[in-house]
């Protein structure tokens, strides 16, 4: 029998056995095609929306179900054996879908309703438009056997991005430091690190191992070290796959009439061509490029200062160390001093009440199944009808095997049911955070308040969503403005009311003081142009492997586009693009979304600032014209009912020094 996703109290669960899987994926597949062949087996006469779109729609959904939570645990589980069965699985169905989205008695159906130019009113015709752009990408308007052939190129396309992600994963290659070269590391992070029988430290490539040694440790040579194993994590293997994957991306594009893979990707989206988008780019990049120099003219100055040594430029394995450095002697800002005020747990819960004030709901604990004893549940309540509307996890500490960034994961999409209830939405946050240990609580920079708020602008999206139908609910929109609501909540958190209110050192209990909020708003833009410089060149490089023709060597391309937009070269014998997990789970030509959904959210942060970060009745308007509301629109009409004009860069520009 395929899985019941719910418990009988109507909430996830995760008791999921690695050799069930297949089997009731099976029984799955099995439900899924009698429900296909009742659709296609409609008279074209007697179509309907109902019987077409809202019956296939249902049985995927119906099919989605019966899978649970398979593949979200095979990126969270502790459990190596479900993992693997796990993602075997996820190999299984995405092959399978392949050939469901290709099958042309099914786009016939669809065709032939269509073709009747039904009367829908703006969401549907919305939803059955984008649809059928979806066939045609999914190539049914190819012959036999160039259909045949684009299944077989997507199949090895999602074949590939699952190593990709698995080998990036499961890579592991720590670096063995003497106590020496830990001189500069704050004793906190020394008292957490786990030792070798020869009394040696051991750093792992985790972030809250890496982040910090390649900013505060002093020994350049060790730095030099860990950043060589970082940047070539998910190995040679993941260069292949990348590689071939590119290659299979423009195969793909070239069948369907594209000149190239980001073109096929982009028409959708608010971009609409990569001519656009490199505009875009090459604008940013010349503004960027003149602050990251002032700014690298600044930080060679200090190190020449402390050791004597003149360079041109930095080296990979410098530039964190030394921007550091100049933040604290220059704006008297340590970030690991900072951090002490930042307890995870007390961030959470004043970020929840912040937000919650501000949008209209409440947060609590929830006693209800997570996958792993470290994971906290909160239901969502309704302030005016104090109703749950949804339900969230934190997963927020490393360990073995667990997914290596910070994202969030919709487990299950709100929509209205067919008995007139709406279905709650469920929905994650996997980060890899700073953990507890021993006495000290879980101590967050001020770097990582902000991609917790970040990702909790996405768990609103997707919490708060009103849409009618899965398929458009939540963050189901385009890839150019996904990250608007979470990009948009990181602005909270330079706020000096929200700093004071989310602050409490470990020790000492007191907030941050004024005058240390004000010289952290003062540092806020501290050496912004080579943090957007390094955006900007990881969307340019990301368009360029995209818009390539013909077979390309990844790793040049990253050495030659580094040096020349970022000012940082490559380490030599390093491949970063091999765990640049973005391109491959994607953001494939959708890189530069980060930088143009930035525009929009600071243009949408400033009506807040007109009326009022904490004001209810913006927040309100916001909840209802973004969040509520997920895919049901068209992107550009989002903005315009919001702001009731066009999108502005000046905010953007003003936030991040530039004007």
């Amino acid at each position: 029998m395929p899985y019941n996703m719910f418990n009988k109290n109507g909430v996830l669960h995760f008791d999921y056995k690695a050799e069930d899987l297949a089997p009731r994926e099976k029984a799955a597949r099995v439900q899924l095609e009698k429900d296909l062949q009742k659709i296609v087996s409609i008279p074209k006469e007697q179509r309907t929306f109902e019987n077409t779109y809202l019956a296939y729609d249902k049985a995927f959904d119906k099919y989605s179900h019966s899978l649970g939570q398979a593949g979200f645990l095979a990126y969270v589980s502790d459990d190596e054996n479900l993992r693997n069965a796990a993602l075997a699985l996820e190999q299984e169905v995405s092959n399978y879908l392949i050939e469901v989205s290709t099958r042309r008695d099914i786009y016939k159906a669809f065709k032939d309703y269509a073709d009747t130019k039904p009367n829908l009113g703006p969401i549907e015709a919305k939803m059955l438009k984008d649809t059928m752009i979806g066939f045609r990408k999914s190539g049914m308007e190819l012959n036999d056997e160039d259909l045949e052939t684009f299944k077989e190129l997507n199949k090895q396309k999602a074949k590939n991005t699952i190593e990709f992600s698995k080998n990036i994963r499961e890579y592991k290659d720590p670096l063995e430091v003497s106590e020496k070269q830990l001189e500069g590391m704050p004793q906190d992070y020394i008292n957490k690190l786990k030792k070798t029988g020869e009394g040696k430290y051991i750093i792992t490539l985790d972030y809250p191992d890496y982040v910090p040694f390649m900013q505060n440790a002093s020994d350049d040579d060790a730095r030099k070290a860990l950043e060589f194993k970082y940047s070539k994590r998910g190995g040679k293997e993941n260069i292949t796959l990348f590689e071939d994957t590119l290659t299979l991306r423009y195969k793909t594009a070239k069948l369907l009439g594209y000149k190239n893979h980001a073109e096929n990707r982009l028409d959708t989206r608010m971009a609409k061509t990569p001519e656009n988008v490199e505009k875009f780019l090459k604008d940013l990049e010349k503004k960027l490029k003149k602050m990251a120099k002032k700014e690298e003219k600044e930080l060679l100055k200090l190190k020449y200062e402390k050791t004597g040594i003149k360079s041109d430029y930095f080296n990979a394995w410098e530039t964190g160390y030394w921007t550091n450095l100049h933040k604290k002697l220059y704006y008297n800002i340590d970030p690991e001093q900072i951090k002490e005020y930042f307890q995870a747990d007390i961030v959470i819960d004043n970020m929840f009440e912040i937000f919650g004030n501000l949008f209209g709901v409440k947060f609590e604990k929830a006693d209800i199944p997570v996958w792993h004893k470290d994971v906290k549940s909160y239901k969502v309540i309704d302030s005016e009808t104090d109703k749950t509307v949804g339900y969230i996890y934190m997963d927020l500490y490393p360990r073995d095997g667990k997914y290596k960034h910070a994202a969030c994961f919709d487990l299950v999409n709100g929509e209205l049911k067919d008995d007139g209830t709406y279905q709650k939405p469920f929905t994650a946050i996997v980060a890899n955070l700073n953990p507890p240990s021993g006495d000290v609580p879980s101590l967050l920079k001020h770097s990582e308040v902000e991609t917790l708020f970040h990702e909790f602008g996405h768990v609103l999206h997707n919490v708060l969503t009103e849409a009618k139908y899965s398929s458009i609910s939540g963050t189901s929109v385009s890839r150019d403005f996904v990250e608007v609501p979470s990009q948009i909540l990181e602005n909270w958190a330079w706020d000096p009311a929200v700093l004071k209110k989310i602050s409490k050192h470990y020790k000492t209990g007191k907030p941050l003081d004024d005058e240390t909020i004000n010289k952290m708003i003062a540092a806020k833009n501290h050496c912004s142009g080579s943090f957007y410089i390094r955006q900007n060149f990881l969307a340019q490089i990301d368009m360029i492997y995209h818009t390539a023709t013909k077979p390309v060597d990844s790793t040049k391309l990253w050495e030659k586009y580094s040096k020349k937009i970022r000012l940082v070269p490559t380490t030599k014998g390093t491949y970063p693009q091999a765990s640049f997990d973005h391109l491959m789970g994607g953001y494939d030509a959708g890189y530069y979304g980060y930088l143009w959904a930035e525009v929009i959210a600071l243009d949408f942060f400033s009506e807040f600032q007109k009326y009022g970060l904490f004001n209810p009745e913006i927040g309100k308007k916001f909840r209802k014209e973004i969040l509520a509301v997920g895919g049901s629109y068209e992107e550009e009409d989002l903005v315009k009912n919001f702001l009731g004009r066009k999108v502005s860069n000046e905010p953007f520009l003003k936030n991040i020094g530039l004007k």
